[in-house]
């Protein structure tokens, strides 16, 4: 797990490349703390520059940029490749020698034996850069899933590429984009391909870049995308495979040459994970969990029933509110972008350092493959709802319905396609509030909302799919995915999502969804893994694992910020959040709106 960025230009154009390549690759030391490398070819008018996190292969060996034997093929890469030993086995009969025991000569070693087509091969998450000197070709390359990410801009005569939106801001030559606030108060995060500056953009998963450094012509091509197939209407083969494809997946994760662990939170599906886990590692499975004060919110009841199953290292760390207010400055700091739903992430991650840890096992993705969320529950009524006029809802806006929040967004869905339905259920502040908040006016709110795309999931016919579908390519891809890895790499921990394994997302997409859907959230799941899950965690009432920032956002400073505000708007929303009527992610959001940014 590393940090990567670069950039290639035309030869008219003058810039310090070095200069500027090694700033940006500075300005994510948190994610690499390990090892650095730089490197550049005036001829060609390219420069690599690489951080690295150790956590395969911690030998100097490691190092990046990486080149193949014959030094015809460089890398920059970022990620773990998971089924790296496989494909290593099948090169090494074609004759091919390694000088180092980790991934990233493997991805170089593929490429040269099978060229693009050795992309479609990797399990795992990555972004990285790669240059065939041979043919002359550039290639920014991303994973299926998108778990890893990677962001491009071309400025001016210019490509730059980097981990980190702060790598463009470093080098002080991109803009903001004036249209960011829009989107982060309407989604609570901004949407892919978006990005909060001008004309940087995130590469869309499943597809590189593929630049011609000899013609200077670039363009983007798809090698990869998951298919829904409905293969499997058989309930009995369907929890058999899901049980033998994770248990496979999980000791996929594993492999590790520094010290990892398995975060606990007392869920369904960390919990799983953890005992999957400790069936293969027994003793040596570290874990932790994060526990509070505040009754109601502590999950260490259910964190302990997994333990007495385990026979491991477990450490507790508690959070309070002491110190979350006193971490606020460093958490703002630790946002690459902003996003409502980060804060948590970052706790778990710094006491995973504090732990020694490098790496941790997450159990998200199980819920947007499952049906762990209560979309799923929803959807049907609200395709129902979508087809009715727009008098339908314009009566709702002006009745007393409409006092209540969650009547409030059936308001978006008057929006064109599947972003209305998505908003519904996610969405943050209705277009009217978001102009009220940043002083601007309607029409221009709703025309930023109507240029989003964010794909065709209504196509899919099954609504419970469609639920899947939005909340694996909409909400996990663009807020769970992006707070975990930008909070966890601040911390220099890498976050793996065993869920999320190629291999498991091809099982879960081929599963009838009668079949997967039928009964309690998550059913295939727990029946897998009822032999071993106690009765305790899988049989009560599904609660996410949350801190009380309701409470400790009382007595922060961004709730007294917002009581003096000049804006009647905000000061509104400030005192909604006191009397209880507003969550405190819409009051952290507007926080964002207003000092984001400023000391990255």
């Amino acid at each position: 797990m590393c940090r990567i960025n670069g950039l290639l230009k035309n030869h008219s154009e003058v810039l310090d490349i070095p200069g500027t390549v090694t700033s940006m690759r500075d300005s994510m030391s948190h994610g690499g703390p390990d090892d650095s490398g730089i490197y550049i070819n005036e001829k060609l008018q390219l420069a690599l520059g690489h951080r690295r996190l150790s956590l395969l292969d911690l030998s100097p060996s490691g190092h990046q940029p990486m080149f193949t034997n014959d030094k015809n093929v460089v890398i920059c890469f970022n990620g773990e490749i998971y089924n790296f030993k496989e494909i290593k086995r099948q090169l090494e009969e074609k004759g091919y020698n390694f000088f180092s025991s980790g991934d990233t000569e493997v991805i170089l070693n593929a490429y040269k034996e099978w060229g693009e087509k050795a992309f479609t091969l990797f399990n795992g998450m990555f972004a990285f850069a790669l240059v065939d000197l041979t043919n002359n070709l550039f290639f920014l390359v991303r994973d299926p899933s998108g778990i890893k990410p990677l962001y491009y801009s071309h400025q001016e005569n210019s490509l730059f590429f980097s981990s980190e939106i702060r790598g463009f801001m470093k080098t002080g030559l991109f803009q903001e984009n004036e249209k960011w606030k829009i989107l982060f108060l309407t989604f609570g995060f901004i949407p892919e391909p978006y990005t909060s500056l001008k004309d940087v953009f995130m590469l869309p998963k499943g597809h590189y870049y593929k630049y011609d450094l000899d013609k200077r012509q670039g363009r983007f091509e798809q090698y990869y995308s998951y298919q829904y197939t409905h293969k499997i209407k058989d309930k009995e083969e369907a929890v058999f495979k899901i049980r033998e494809t994770l248990d496979t997946a999980i000791r996929r994760h594993l492999i590790s040459d520094a010290p990892l662990g398995i975060f606990l939170s007392g869920g369904i599906d960390s919990s799983i994970i953890a005992l999957a886990a400790g069936s293969e590692l027994k003793e040596n499975l570290r874990s932790l969990s994060v526990i509070f004060d505040e009754p109601g919110y502590s999950e260490k009841k259910y964190q302990q029933m997994v333990l007495e199953k385990l026979n491991n290292k477990h450490q507790f760390y508690k959070v309070d509110k002491s110190i979350f207010i006193k971490s606020l400055p460093d958490i703002l700091n630790a946002l690459d972008q902003p996003s409502i739903d980060a804060v948590n992430t970052y706790f778990i991650s710094q006491c995973a350092k504090d732990e020694g840890l490098k790496a941790v096992l997450s159990g998200l993705g199980a819920d947007e493959l499952l049906g762990g969320y209560p979309s799923f529950n929803r959807i049907q009524n609200l395709q129902w709802l979508k087809k009715m006029p727009s008098v339908f809802f314009d009566l709702i806006q002006y009745s007393g319905i409409a006092q209540k929040d969650k009547f409030k967004k059936l308001n978006f869905l008057k929006i064109e396609d599947d972003l209305g339905l998505y908003l519904t259920l996610r969405g943050m502040y209705l277009p009217q509030t978001v102009a009220s908040i940043l002083d601007i006016s309607l029409k221009e709110v709703l025309q930023t909302l109507e240029s989003c795309y964010l794909g065709d999931a209504l196509s899919l016919r099954n609504h419970k799919n469609t639920a899947s579908w939005m909340e694996t390519n909409i909400y996990m891809q663009n807020q769970l995915l992006k707070d975990s890895d930008f909070m966890s790499m601040w911390h220099s921990i890498e976050v793996r999502v065993p869920f999320l394994d190629k291999e498991f997302i091809e099982l879960a997409l081929s599963i009838d969804p009668s079949v997967k859907f039928n009964g309690r959230p998550k059913s295939l799941l727990i029946e897998a893994y009822k032999d071993v899950l106690p009765e305790g965690i899988w049989n009560r009432p599904k609660q996410g694992f949350t801190f009380p920032f309701q409470l400790w956002f009382k007595d922060s400073g961004v709730i007294s910020e917002f009581l003096d505000s000049k804006s009647p708007a905000k000061k509104a929303l400030a005192q909604q959040f006191l009397k209880g009527d507003l969550h405190w992610t819409r009051l952290w959001s507007l926080y964002l709106t207003d000092h984001w940014g400023k000391s990255c």
